[in-house]
């Protein structure tokens, strides 16, 4: 995934990015993510859909758009098959305005 946004013209992201809660207690890691945008770049395989793992992936997702993150994930799918849709996708975050 970092190879992908990488070859695709975007600035390189920070691999394994942890996020402070307010107390600056890290809690929550990003597979990817732009720290000064606030963005996060998830992959997610077949562990992610066992009912404990998915409660708290969305807790955890939840928590982050509750502090200011946009988060984008993605699958094997869209990868393998979309690799142009996460680009512009990731592209259209660092864009917009913060």
């Amino acid at each position: 995934m970092r190879l992908l946004l990488i070859d695709g013209g975007l600035p390189p992201p920070e691999p394994q990015l942890w996020v402070p809660d307010e107390d600056g207690n890290l809690i929550y890691r990003l597979d990817l993510g732009y720290r000064d945008r606030r963005i996060g770049v998830e992959y997610d395989g077949r562990s992610h859909l066992a009912p404990g793992r998915l409660h708290h992936d969305r807790s955890r997702l939840n928590w982050l758009a509750e502090h200011g993150w946009r988060v984008r994930v993605y699958t094997a799918t869209d990868l393998y098959r979309r690799p142009r849709h996460i680009v512009a996708s990731v592209r259209s975050m660092l864009t917009a305005p913060a």
